[in-house]
């Protein structure tokens, strides 16, 4: 296992191309399930027929966005952000620093980052990446196969959970919590339902991470297995992981979109996020081996740039939000603005590291990080 968690270090110095990548995609796919919850509400983020939906294509929208897109990206984002705390430790180790207390720094401001960003969007994820930090500096040094269980049963945990919760409480009060963050003088069963729900995100989070890591220390997020059996491999894994959504999104109507009947099927989306994600990872590392296309480094420099764009997708979508009136927006028009944003981004993403070496949000974060002025401008050739 050693020899396993130090096969990365003579990689960790050079850029890992197809992790740029999976960033970006991931970056791209957040902003599916996002948009929904700026546009439409968080109620419309958990119910699919809510709003009801005017046409066959809303359904599909909406269908696609669950069996696809819901929780996938951000299980690949987390991921990665696992593997990332292990890749800045080794390069900051080869450069002298205390790698401990850097990494923690960086995420104190990542957390002071997501606290600006909490106050634009309820939705924020970077103040639970950060908050999870200090837990994966702890675990780093675990064996890979360890990571790897523990990650993946914490990732599963919120299926027990929150299956607890749906047959303890009011199943009624559930579209109120999603339309709020915020109740005067909750209930206990509102608490609980609340509780639940912040158990979830932070579990499937930390869950994903602490996988990444090990996937990282092991050497599988770095080599590339590009031969037809790995391809394969990867997409039964995505069937399996799109099946199981689906059979979640089928009970779930079934069951006339009840609020419980939609938990409910959650958690069989829970479950196949999992594969789904590995599937997912396998065949971006393909691609971004195989092909030579423009896009590829587009999507790279999206995935380089990863923070400043998280970001701007909110200022972007909620400058519109205030901009046109609330009845123009159904579900399919959403995905059309989030084509228009994510071809807008990867243009401006590829435009910009052309003239300069860090997103804006990056070289801030960067700079104060390391507590002095970065090079910021590409020289000239």
């Amino acid at each position: 296992m050693e020899s396993e968690a130090r096969s990365t270090l003579g990689l960790s110095h050079q850029r890992i191309t197809h992790l740029d990548t999976i960033r970006g995609v991931a970056v791209m796919g957040i902003l599916i399930m996002n948009s929904v919850s700026y546009f439409l509400g968080n109620h419309a983020y958990y119910d699919i027929s809510n709003p009801e939906n005017a046409n066959s294509l809303d359904w599909m929208v909406a269908i696609f966005g669950e069996i696809f897109a819901d929780q996938k990206f951000m299980a690949l984002f987390s991921l990665l952000f696992g593997a990332s705390i292990l890749l800045f430790c080794e390069r900051a180790e080869a450069k002298g620093h205390s790698s401990t207390k850097l990494s923690l720094w960086r995420n104190f401001l990542l957390f002071l980052i997501g606290g600006f960003h909490l106050m634009l969007w309820e939705g924020d994820v970077l103040t639970v990446y950060a908050l999870c930090a200090p837990v994966l500096l702890l675990c780093r040094k675990r064996s890979p196969r360890l990571l790897i269980c523990v990650g993946t049963l914490l990732y599963l945990t919120p299926v027990i959970v929150n299956g607890y919760v749906t047959s303890t409480v009011d199943s009624s009060l559930y579209p109120e919590i999603w339309e709020s963050s915020y109740i005067d003088n909750p209930t206990p069963d509102e608490d609980l339902i609340g509780l639940g729900i912040i158990y979830d995100g932070f579990a499937r989070a930390l869950g994903m991470m602490l996988i990444g890591m090990g996937l990282y220390a092991s050497g599988k997020l770095i080599e590339v297995d590009s031969t037809n059996r790995a391809v394969s491999r990867s997409i039964v894994l995505v069937v399996v992981g799109a099946s199981l959504s689906g059979m979640g999104l089928l009970w779930t109507y079934l069951n006339d979109f009840s609020p419980a009947a939609i938990v409910e099927g959650n958690l069989a989306n829970t479950v196949g996020t999992i594969p789904m994600a590995f599937g997912y990872v396998g065949l971006l590392m393909w691609w971004n081996e195989k092909t030579n296309l423009r896009i590829i480094k587009r999507i790279q420099a999206l995935g380089k740039t990863a923070l400043s764009n998280y970001i701007g997708q909110t200022v972007v979508c909620l400058s519109l939000v205030a901009l046109l009136p609330e009845e123009w927006w159904s579900r399919s028009l959403v995905f059309l603005v989030v084509i228009s944003i994510w071809w807008l981004q990867l243009f401006v993403s590829e435009q910009w590291l052309k003239r300069y070496k860090f997103g804006p949000l990056e070289y801030v974060w960067r700079c104060v990080t390391y507590r002095r002025l970065m090079p910021f401008v590409v020289p000239k050739k």
